[in-house]
């Protein structure tokens, strides 16, 4: 097996308490904009593993699902048992085929901007519990692309998705594109403070006031042919510029000066558009305008506050051409 190819499997534990392997994949059908994006992570030094699993279904609708299992420090036990919760993963090919299976419980949540709410503010009936079932095939279009190597590693990679999603009597026969990536490493989910990791309810508590994003994530496909995706993070001006890749025509290079500027609903942190920009190394200048079509909050319990994680569903315009993916906005909340 190659080093590549190694880096599917899980990698030795570092001495950091934070570290932890993740897996993530999302997709969105362009035609009937049903979508999800999910993640699994394995923290042996907390002593579980987790795995946030959302469907975007039309309108402002979505399933949330969340669930947890106890781990050991060897995390290489695992490679074969990639599960959390209802989640299973499973690598047929490296670097390849993937394929997404979920089976059990969610949330049917008419409007997910309702995930902002204290709990105990929100009224009755707020969701529906509900049977999702799910069974996707990814199947990559490129070759990873690394951001990094080595001890801390993280890599992303597109591809076409295609399977079908029953929530209930509602069956969705799907196809469409999306992004992967993979990470290993410490994860430090506020920044600077140390994470007690994501649920559903982990802080009851309203978010600030102000759109203040401290990382912008992004991911976009153009069909079969082009792919996108990259983070910026707040700097001292309050510009949001980080870097970024291009996978387009079979090749992979970077992106540098990435800027994102983000529209907002009237006092809220949900955000309805952004504005991207962003250069290669030949001097191409991207230009990238993006329609927010619905937003998922996740939250993470944080001491003090939360950190929360905007997962907006997103229809993209380059060049004329139309895209989908996800806008990622994280927004730290200080309750102390």
């Amino acid at each position: 097996m190659s080093a590549q190819q190694n880096d599917e499997l899980m990698h030795p534990v570092g001495d950091d308490s934070a570290w932890s392997e993740s897996y993530y994949f999302n997709f969105v059908d362009p035609d009937s904009k049903i979508a999800i994006f999910t993640r699994m992570g394995f923290r042996p030094g907390s002593g579980w593993a987790d795995a946030l699993h959302v469907v975007y279904l039309p309108g402002k609708r979505v399933a949330f699902t969340y669930g947890r299992r106890d781990i050991g420090a060897d995390l290489s036990v695992y490679d074969g048992d990639l599960s959390a919760g209802d989640l299973r993963l499973t690598c047929e090919v490296p670097h390849e085929k993937w394929r997404l299976q979920y089976d059990g419980p969610a949330q049917d949540i008419a409007n997910a901007e309702i995930l902002l709410m204290r709990r105990k503010q929100r009224p009755d009936g707020w969701y529906v519990p509900a049977t999702l079932q799910m069974d996707l095939s990814f199947n990559c279009l490129t070759q990873p692309h690394y951001a990094a190597q080595g001890v801390h590693g993280h890599f992303e990679q597109s591809g076409r998705v295609t399977g079908q999603i029953r929530l209930d009597g509602e069956t969705w026969d799907v196809k469409g594109y999306g992004v992967r990536d993979k990470s290993w490493g410490p994860r430090d989910w506020g920044g600077s403070n140390r994470s007690k990791g994501p649920a559903d309810e982990p802080v009851e508590a309203a978010p600030s006031a102000g759109p203040a994003p401290f990382v912008n994530w992004f991911s976009m496909n153009f069909g079969a042919d082009a792919a996108l995706g990259g983070s910026c993070f707040r700097h001292e001006d309050g510009q949001m510029r980080g870097t970024g890749w291009l996978q387009r025509g079979g090749e992979s290079v970077d992106l540098s000066d990435v800027v994102i500027k983000s529209t907002y609903q009237a006092d809220s942190i949900l955000h309805t558009g952004v504005y991207l920009t962003a250069s290669t190394k030949a001097g191409e200048k991207i230009e990238i305008e993006g329609r927010v079509l619905n937003v998922c909050p996740t939250k993470i319990a944080m001491p003090g506050g939360a950190t929360f994680v905007n997962e907006g569903l997103a229809e993209f315009v380059w060049d004329g051409q139309t895209g989908y993916g996800i806008a990622e906005h994280w927004h730290a909340v200080d309750l102390s």
